[in-house]
């Protein structure tokens, strides 16, 4: 199925990308080009908008979400270093770099596993609270401003169509691939 533009609608970098493999390759089915490269760029505008409101505060996007997932597991805020790295799809070496950083500014800390004192678990401190808290509402506010094209419906019929998605995926692989070395 050949996808073309409607000529009411305004371009998008998308739109030129499929019109140009289209003059060259008019055999392809560019339909999902459609969906993969807009969900990839969108990615990668959204990353950069979160990512400049954490570094205002001194944090990367992988600090956050640490320290929001120890935040929302609850008191007493803790979790083990394997489960926040498998969670937050993050390498183990890459955890282990951000965790030093995060302790070295006081914001975590390691503790003795009270199930297992061979183990040690990854703990919010309470300036770690006060941080996540009070930035957690700038986050989702940040997040709103970055979707403002798109209203409440939009929104909500984006919302159930990726989780949709979503949940093909993780059917096949309940935990998302690590991130990869670029190739050449």
């Amino acid at each position: 199925m050949k996808t073309s533009l409607p000529p009411q609608r305004e371009p998008d970098h998308v739109d030129r990308v499929i019109a140009e493999w289209g003059r060259q390759r008019p055999d392809l089915d560019l339909s999902p080009v459609e969906v993969v490269g807009r969900l990839g760029r969108a990615g990668r505008y959204l990353d950069d908008g979160l990512e400049r409101l954490f570094a205002e505060h001194g944090l990367s996007r992988g600090s956050w979400d640490v320290l929001a997932s120890l935040r929302r597991v609850g008191p007493p805020y803790r979790r083990s270093p394997t489960d926040l790295y498998r969670s937050l799809m993050r390498t183990s070496g890459a955890m282990t770099h951000r965790l030093k950083r995060l302790e070295r500014d006081g914001l975590v800390r390691r503790v003795a596993d009270p199930e297992d004192g061979r183990s040690l678990l990854v703990e919010l401190t309470a300036k770690g609270r006060r941080l996540v808290d009070r930035l957690a509402a700038l986050h989702v506010e940040n997040e709103g401003r970055l979707l403002e094209p798109l209203d409440e419906a939009e929104r909500a019929a984006l919302a159930g169509l990726l989780r949709k998605l979503l949940l093909g995926f993780e059917r096949r692989q309940p935990v998302p691939p690590g991130p990869r070395e670029k190739g050449v």
